[in-house]
């Protein structure tokens, strides 16, 4: 077998040897006469651009001399006396004939077109008036006009009146050569070559088609004029040319060039018919070769070959791939380490993936909480002020009855944006829910109202409540999103129309029932159902409808966040939720939420109880937001304290150290310029350790459930407040036996 492997060897040295000589023999073949060629097509280009200097010396000393015959004519010196544009414009048909150009144009002396006459009519008298003067400015008797699209050379000749003096000069008399397409397949079959003319950048005139013009780039042209730039080669749609450029005009003028084109796949051609037939010769005896290798090193190259597509199976994501590693040679060993590292490559594979989605979640996770951090800090130190002063105006007597119907819609409106906010946080588990004892008939019976006009009249909308239900312990505000949430869910799984039943019941789970759904407790709930007739979910669905941004709709019509927040909304509310779906059987979301032994009466006359605490001490407000502070001052002024008022943390410190009196309770705002609210609190603390604070703040993520973060939430008041949670919470704070620590407690995060 070693042998067999050594021969194999040696019989690819001689393809790849016999390979290399074939290749490098054609290489130098095809080197030694392309540069040939090459010469002798720059000898070639070199010749043609002598032939069009030497035409053009010729056609310029011809136009010379035209154009003086023509400024001379007795004719042409009368008519520029009359200085008539009329009768100039009228006769210049008849010298133009005359002349034989492309271009006349006659002037005043100060270059003003008195008659224009062009084979094209494209070229405008302003244009050819601006092109005149600028010649002129120059000092140019010969020039290059570029207008309208067209090229011209030109010579300019005065007319004079009497003796060829400069004060007997009448007018000018301009004649041109028009360089087009004609001129360029005129010079191009002299040259037997490919001719383009450019204007600059423009192309003018061209022996090759436009669309092959456009994209060549061409080398820059020698500066000095009548000089040729080295030639270079270029691709021109599917061909190669060898191409020189001569500059036509003088320094400062006009740039106009000249570039000749050979085309150096025609010279070469004979050069690829010879290549092809060597590199026949050399194919066929390679594959000769190759045939005899094939036979040879078949045996061997097998379970290689299937060693190689497992590779490429396993690039493809293939980790099952049948391998064959039976014998004990060096390849059946390395195909067997090849499946033991394939098989573990799939495990590590399965293990980052998982870890991957976990990651990603989290990472949406907390981009939406960050996103909802920041906008509720900023919206609710707005809906504070709104609401704040709505509730002052509220308070006023003596207001006629439309003052209070826009006061109510103010607190009303208000209400459904702080309610909006805290939806938007409980989504992100950042929202401290405000729970009460609620009725859910009542919510839904509300919510009613709307959710026909969201839904859509194609859908019918039917509750079914139960009579006598038990209370909930609830936010009312969050339970209203659920609602929606849910209902928007079943409207877009019925675009032909459909029934959303709403229905609520009382029932009771016992140990069995509850074991069947865990983590569900044995207990009293009240069940809350919304059921559709949509065309339902299959399993694989079903266990991903909860996570956050899952969603089945087209891009742009769902983000995936509606049923996550009906999640996040009643899991912080104790409760459970289910869904029960199947293709074309429409879905039914089963929510679960404990039954409060408390009727809604009793909840509304325990509140209406609590009376709205005073006092007198001294309260130093801190807090950034200029209406916010304002508003806190005002209220706590109402409720019989002395205020102190900073800006931020820098003028509280400046403020407590210069008030010699006993200041009871700072009151400060945990997101500041300058100065945050705990790094305040840290430098109170050191001035004065017993002094109480109180923080406010727009939201607050708990990340840990414990003691410590249930105390540290009693000392914290949450925007937007209204006159009376604020003085309750100031009530709260001075009569606690000691403040807490001013730093930023564990697990709690303030923004």
């Amino acid at each position: 077998m070693s042998k067999l492997r050594l021969r194999t060897k040696f019989l690819f040295s001689l393809l790849a040897i016999s390979a290399g000589l074939t290749a490098a023999t054609l290489l130098v073949v095809s080197y030694s006469v392309q540069k040939r060629i090459r010469q002798s097509i720059r000898e070639e280009l070199t010749d043609s651009v002598r032939t069009y200097q030497t035409f053009e010396t010729q056609r310029e000393s011809t136009l010379t001399h035209s154009a003086e015959l023509l400024a001379n004519l007795p004719t042409v010196r009368a008519l520029m006396t009359t200085h008539d544009a009329a009768t100039i414009q009228d006769e210049s048909a008849n010298i133009w004939r005359l002349g034989g150009s492309d271009l006349l144009v006659l002037a005043d002396r100060t270059g003003g077109i008195l008659a224009l006459r062009t084979g094209t009519n494209q070229l405008t008298s302003d244009s050819a008036q601006a092109l005149l003067r600028e010649s002129i400015k120059r000092g140019q008797d010969r020039d290059w006009w570029f207008g309208a699209g067209h090229l011209y050379e030109v010579w300019i000749q005065p007319v004079y009146f009497g003796s060829a003096s400069p004060s007997n000069i009448t007018g000018l008399l301009a004649v041109g050569h028009e360089i087009d397409n004609r001129t360029a397949r005129d010079f191009s079959s002299i040259v037997s070559s490919e001719v383009i003319f450019r204007s600059g950048t423009t192309v003018v005139a061209s022996t090759l088609h436009s669309a092959e013009v456009s994209p060549i780039s061409f080398a820059p042209a020698s500066r000095s004029p009548n000089q040729s730039s080295e030639p270079q080669e270029l691709q021109v749609a599917n061909e190669r040319y060898l191409v020189t450029t001569v500059n036509l005009s003088s320094a400062g003028d006009l740039p106009v060039t000249l570039s000749v084109l050979k085309s150096f796949d025609k010279a070469t051609a004979f050069l690829s018919r010879l290549n092809r037939i060597l590199l026949g010769l050399g194919l066929l005896s390679v594959f000769a070769g190759g045939v005899l290798v094939f036979f040879i090193s078949d045996t061997f190259t097998r379970p290689l070959s299937n060693l190689v597509a497992g590779v490429h199976a396993l690039e493809e994501g293939n980790f099952s791939y049948p391998l064959e590693h039976s014998g004990g040679d060096e390849v059946a060993e390395v195909t067997g380490a090849f499946d033991r590292m394939r098989n573990t490559l799939q495990a590590t594979q399965n293990e980052q993936r998982q870890l991957e989605e976990r990651l990603r979640q989290a990472h949406k996770m907390e981009a939406v909480g960050r996103l909802a951090g920041g906008v509720a800090h900023d919206f609710n130190n707005l809906l504070t002020i709104i609401r704040g002063n709505s509730d002052i105006l509220s308070d006023r007597t003596g207001m006629d009855n439309l003052f209070n119907r826009c006061v109510e819609q103010i607190q009303k409106a208000s209400n459904r944006a702080v309610s909006m906010t805290r939806q938007l946080l409980a989504f992100s588990r950042m929202q401290v829910l405000q729970p009460r004892v609620i009725d859910l008939n009542v919510v839904v019976s509300e919510m009613g109202k709307m959710l026909p006009r969201l839904i859509g009249e194609h859908i019918d909308f039917s509750f079914q409540p139960e009579s006598k239900l038990a209370t909930v312990l609830a936010d009312p505000g969050q339970i209203e999103q659920v609602l929606l949430n849910l209902a928007v869910n079943a409207r877009d799984a019925m675009p032909h129309g459909g029934k959303i039943t709403v229905q609520s019941s009382n029932v009771t789970i016992n140990e069995v029932q509850a074991g069947k759904r865990p983590p569900m407790a044995p207990g009293d709930y009240v069940l809350l159902s919304v059921t559709d007739t949509g065309h339902g979910m299959d399993e694989k669905t079903k266990a991903h409808i909860f996570e956050p941004f899952f969603t089945t709709k087209e891009v742009g019509k769902g983000t995936g966040l509606g049923l996550a927040t009906v999640y996040g909304i009643v899991k912080q509310s104790g409760g459970f939720i289910w869904v029960e779906s199947a293709p074309g059987r429409g879905t039914s979301f089963e929510i679960y939420l404990p039954a409060s032994s408390k009727t809604v009466a009793e909840a509304e006359a325990e509140s209406r109880a609590a009376a709205i605490p005073r006092g007198s001490e001294t309260i130093l407000v801190v807090e950034d937001e200029a209406g916010v502070r304002e508003l806190a001052c005002t209220f706590l002024k109402a409720g019989g304290y002395s205020v102190l008022e900073a800006k931020d943390g820098v003028h509280a410190l400046e403020l407590f150290s210069a008030h010699s009196a006993a200041i009871h309770l700072v009151l400060a705002d945990m997101v500041m310029p300058r100065m945050t609210g705990t790094d305040l609190a840290f430098q109170l603390k050191s001035l004065r350790p017993g002094i109480r604070i109180l923080f406010m703040t727009g939201y607050a993520d708990y990340s840990e459930n414990n003691d410590e973060s249930s105390k540290t939430q009693n000392s914290v008041l949450q925007k937007p407040f209204s006159s009376s949670s604020l003085l309750e919470k100031i009530r709260e704070a001075l009569a606690a036996n000691s403040c807490e620590h001013a730093g930023e407690p564990k697990g709690v995060r303030f923004a």
